[in-house]
């Protein structure tokens, strides 16, 4: 039995269509157990709690032997901060892995990640990381740049602004690189290595085949959707000027300053995956976006698009 944390998100979703579809048990753990719209999750056994709550996760992992952990926050709230979700959330559900006798972890964290970070988001993610590689289990750590696919968080969220507005922000100049990685890529690749030995230990770094500025992808977003609108830099000044004041005046801010210093960075890696090993060719972001954007606006599910959040 494989039980996935964070099953409804985005990726979640992907990932429980095609482990179904491989012929997998899975049970999912969320805060609710639906019903659900996504018709992946149909029918889905769903074990209701918190990675907060250490009895809902003991309950939770009868009868499993592999963990995929994919629960995470892009944005602090004053009931879920970074040091709750990632660090003490992880320990949580490791904790109650071992003592249900899984043999094989998988844990999402996010490209990007390192001890020297200056971001929280990606100081506690490393955290996270540290108590993966100290439990003792046979985990593999993934570290995804942007992730897309429909109902993403990222591409959908731009593709829908250009709709009302005449223009698009840039943030600073548009020029911080990221590698844009396909979906269904990242949900097959955990699939190919949860029972793969060689992964055992490893901690990859999973981009796609190409690196873009976030210029070149929202004007690649404008392309697909056949609109045409105004990029218009904004210095990062101004907006952390105006993330102070949303993160002081809404309980969830749509734009934080943790965020900003992320943009502010490339989010890009020249390590070597093995997907050949696994039979998967990176699918291109320029190629993919038309499948989905073209005419279509589809909802948004914010979970875990930068890697992936839950």
């Amino acid at each position: 039995m494989i039980l996935i944390t964070g099953c409804t998100g985005f990726l979640g979703s992907e990932l429980i269509r095609q482990l179904r579809e491989a012929g997998k048990d899975v049970r999912g753990f969320a805060r609710h157990n639906g019903p659900f719209k996504d018709p992946n999750l149909r029918g889905l056994m769903v074990s209701v709690g918190s990675i907060l709550d250490p009895q809902a996760l003991a309950r939770a992992m009868v009868g499993v032997d592999q963990v995929i952990h994919l629960v995470g926050i892009l944005v602090e709230t004053r009931g879920q901060s970074f040091a709750d979700i990632h660090p003490l959330g992880t320990e949580n559900v490791l904790n109650a892995a071992k003592k249900a006798g899984v043999n094989r972890f998988i844990h999402m964290s996010s490209l990007g990640t390192r001890p020297d970070a200056k971001s929280r988001y990606h100081q506690t993610k490393w955290q996270s990381e540290e108590a993966v590689r100290q439990s003792g289990l046979d985990f593999t750590i993934l570290r995804p740049s942007v992730i897309f696919g429909r109902h993403d968080s990222f591409t959908t969220l731009f593709a829908n602004m250009a709709r009302y507005s005449p223009v698009l922000p840039l943030l600073g100049h548009g020029d911080n690189r990221m590698q844009p990685v396909w979906v269904e890529d990242v949900a097959r690749f955990i699939v190919q290595c949860l029972d793969d030995s060689e992964a055992v230990g490893q901690t990859y770094e999973l981009g796609g085949p190409e690196q873009l500025t976030f210029k070149e992808i929202l004007e690649k977003i404008l392309e697909n959707t056949g609109r045409h609108r105004a990029l218009v830099p904004v210095p990062f000044s101004l907006l952390k000027l105006q993330a102070a004041f949303l993160e002081r005046l809404l309980p969830k801010p749509p734009l934080t300053r943790d965020q900003l210093i992320m943009a502010g960075e490339d989010n890009v890696t020249d390590m070597e995956v093995p997907w050949d090993r696994y039979g998967i060719q990176p699918r291109r972001f320029s190629d993919e976006i038309g499948h989905y954007l073209v005419n279509s606006q589809p909802k948004v599910n914010k979970t875990h698009t930068r890697a992936h959040a839950a």
